[in-house]
């Protein structure tokens, strides 16, 4: 488990790296979030000027929320939502993306 306060991608690839595993996230998964379903998340990002909000949501930094995994198949705690997979591998993916590409903050670059 860990707090995604320096951006999800960034924050699943330490738990990545440490777990020794890929990690995929189904941006579809996200759109179940109640902000995303009522249209805050892209007006936020609207109002940012940014044209798509996925991005941001993959990368932004300093939210107040947990991510974890769970073994396979397990019942999820009430309040906690699935949005990927862990397997063989490395690095986090999100829909043919590479977390490469989607890097939260990095405490030691800013």
């Amino acid at each position: 488990m860990i707090d995604i306060s320096d951006g999800l991608v960034q924050d699943l690839g330490h738990v990545a790296e440490a777990s020794g595993v890929a990690i995929v996230v189904r941006a579809q998964a996200l759109t179940a979030s109640p902000a995303v379903a009522a249209g805050a998340l892209r007006a936020a990002a609207a109002e940012l000027g940014l044209p798509d909000w996925l991005p941001w949501v993959l990368s932004g930094g300093e939210d107040h929320a947990l991510a974890a995994t769970f073994p396979a198949g397990a019942p999820l705690p009430p309040g906690w939502s699935l949005i990927g997979a862990a397997g063989k591998g490395s690095g986090v993916r999100v829909d043919g993306y590479s977390g490469a590409d989607l890097a939260g903050w990095d405490h030691f670059r800013h």
